[in-house]
């Protein structure tokens, strides 16, 4: 590929394997920093938009009078990604056309010389959005060999905004391509012809990557409302319902979309003649968990919910999970994954069902590193899979994430799951106690920042049971260490302490009660934790907003009203101050369920600031709390 253009070898390819869409490509790599970018929030402010757009404007300007991409243009297209302010450049290369400002003879052989001879990912794209402006069939043709793969989807997409079909050509796309590329299409495609309708329902919401993803922009688009509100099910779409329902609400609300209701009517009246998949199970789930938890209020009640029927929908699907015939259809699943791993623990949490490590097995070896198992092993359960995850990291974690130690945090690539699996693992070990001298060792030169951060803050903790290997081995990274923020973290770890002056390290039980914060809790004082500056806080990682609890400590001999602000994992940080304990303790005893919320940007002693706050969370199952009337 090193001596030919990205659009010959594609075109090469693509005869060799003439099946749509294109076998050869990443679906999980191609496009997608461009498509995250557009679906994310991260878009830049509108003025830099505007500039980055004008600045390669003139530049293009200049490219077009040499029908040469300049290397001032190049440098530009490296530091400013075409993504990030794309509709903007394609409306101002609209304004200079329109106005004569660019000559349409040289940006149209500027954008086919672009397109079709580059060997340049970021020219390839620029040559797409300039092709855009001249419609014609080779022009449509060289933009859809292009677009086909997903690595120049979204540009392919853009660039047809000029086309008089443009719809049409959407929908060339979107049936042909997958990963983020389908995404990408998928968002700007509107299915109005009844063909359109059909196809989006049964394989708009399949995607290899961020299924939940295009399952909202399916089950949301207003294309779509007579549709669903006509649609019979049958055999064999009841379960295409049951996907687009359970992936669309599995990382929100199900009411919150508006076409919910009816279309979850339709599948509780059919469940009791189709409902018999893994899939089908999985949306049961997800609707009786949204049953009664309320996020946005005024859009449920614009969506038609109300307590009645959430009440309905809930007994029925509680009614329906109750049967006996599911575990084994989890279990199926569980020996044969077919669905996306966090759908299936999810069912596993709702049903209580806590396997052994090895029946993972299938899961780990579509996904060595699956971020939502790490998530069920390491977060919910870890007292069940601790060693057994140490075990298994033991054997598959790749020899590369140990050498080279980065600066920056790593950007996601291959390097990046397993990194972030070995410090969640180091972080676990941490909150419970258990102390792997040679493993923490062994990540002071690792390649991710964190892993080697969360090293450091372990050694820390466990300072009282170095051996003689730890020092010896703490000195020699150091002086490899290449992150300047971290290396005043390695001076205070081998800094030793005078006398008897080591700050505390400790770590007190806590209550099986977890607190759940909610939108509506009450904040009650605003105070800061005392006693810092005796604490070991370099030994724990507290971000602003982060959880924390207030302990009781009657059994304290200074003072009998003193409550301990601890971590969700019972590190102590230090006091209530006496001015405010008094009143903690008597609403505590009284049964009010009090937390703390971390309010400074760091964690310094002498500068803890804190929110003290009432948790209104219901504790009873699909109560409805009233919000207070508004003042005034």
């Amino acid at each position: 590929m090193a001596k030919e253009s990205i659009y010959k070898y594609l075109t090469k390819m693509a005869a060799e394997n003439p099946h749509l869409p294109y076998v050869f490509q990443n679906p999980f790599t191609a496009g997608a920093r461009d498509v995250d970018f557009l679906l994310g929030e991260n878009n830049l402010p509108f003025l830099l938009e505007e500039q980055l757009a004008l600045e390669l404007a003139e530049l293009i300007s200049v490219c077009v009078k040499t029908q040469e991409i300049t290397k001032k243009t190049r440098i530009f297209l490296a530091k400013n990604p075409l993504y990030a302010y794309l509709m903007r450049l394609n409306k101002r290369l609209k304004l200079h056309l329109s106005e004569g400002i660019l000559d349409r003879e040289g940006l149209y052989s500027l954008g086919i010389k672009l397109a079709t001879e580059s060997r340049f990912v970021n020219e390839v794209k620029l040559g797409i959005l300039l092709l855009g402006f001249f419609e014609n069939d080779l022009v449509k043709q060289i933009i859809k060999t292009l677009g086909l793969h997903s690595e120049f989807t979204l540009y392919a997409v853009e660039a047809a905004k000029n086309f008089s079909n443009y719809n049409q050509f959407l929908f060339e796309l979107v049936q042909n391509t997958l990963g983020y590329g389908k995404l990408a299409a998928l968002t700007l495609f509107h299915p109005v012809k009844p063909e359109h309708k059909e196809w989006f329902f049964l394989a708009g919401s399949l995607n290899q990557v961020e299924p939940n993803i295009a399952a909202m922009i399916c089950l949301d688009k207003i294309d779509m409302g007579s549709f669903y509100q006509t649609l019979t099910l049958t055999s064999e779409n009841f379960s295409r319902l049951a996907a687009l329902l359970a992936y669309a609400a599995e990382n929100s609300n199900i009411k919150e979309f508006q076409f919910s209701l009816i279309l979850v009517e339709k599948f509780l009246q059919n469940f009791p003649r189709y409902g018999k998949s893994f899939l089908d199970l999985a949306c049961l789930v997800i609707l009786e968990r949204d049953m009664g938890v309320y996020r946005e209020w005024h859009a449920v009640e614009e969506n038609g919910w109300t307590g009645t029927r959430e009440k309905y929908v809930r007994e029925l699907a509680k009614k329906i999970m109750a049967q006996s015939r599911w575990k084994n259809v989890i279990l199926r699943e569980l020996a044969e994954p077919r669905e996306e791993t966090s759908l299936l623990l999810t069912v596993l949490s709702r049903f209580k069902l806590i396997p052994q490590f090895e029946s993972f097995i299938p899961l780990l070896e579509r996904d060595p590193f699956d971020l939502a198992l790490l998530d069920f092993c390491l977060h919910k359960y870890p007292g069940v899979y601790l060693q057994d995850v140490y075990l298994y990291l033991s054997y598959v974690l790749p020899e590369d994430i140990f050498q080279k130690p980065l600066a920056a945090p790593e950007e996601i690539g291959s390097y990046y799951q397993p990194s972030l699996w070995l410090m969640t693992l180091i972080e676990v070990l941490q909150k419970m106690r258990t102390y792997e001298e040679e493993l923490l060792l062994r990540c002071l030169t690792a390649r991710y920042v964190g892993v080697r951060q969360a090293a450091l803050r372990a050694l820390r903790t466990f300072k009282i049971e170095w051996s003689k290997s730890v020092r010896p081995a703490l000195q020699e990274a150091y002086l490899g260490e290449p992150a300047a923020a971290l290396r005043e973290d390695w001076r205070r770890l081998l800094r030793r302490k005078k006398g008897n002056r080591e700050k505390k390290r400790r770590y007190v039980e806590l209550q099986e009660c977890e607190i759940l914060p909610a939108s509506f809790d009450t904040k009650l004082l605003t105070t800061e934790i005392a006693g810092t500056f005796f604490h070991d806080l370099q030994a724990v990682e507290v971000k602003t907003g982060d959880l924390l609890y207030l302990v009781p400590e009657p059994e304290n001999k200074y003072d009998a009203h003193a409550v301990l602000v601890t971590t969700t994992a019972g590190y102590v940080l230090g006091y209530l101050p006496r001015t405010d304990n008094k009143k903690i303790v008597q609403l505590l005893a009284g049964g009010e369920r009090l937390y703390a919320l971390f309010a400074s940007e760091v964690l310094k002693p002498g500068k803890a600031k804190i929110e003290i706050m009432v948790n209104k969370r219901p504790l009873a199952s699909g109560k409805i709390v009233q919000f207070p009337p508004s003042e005034g």
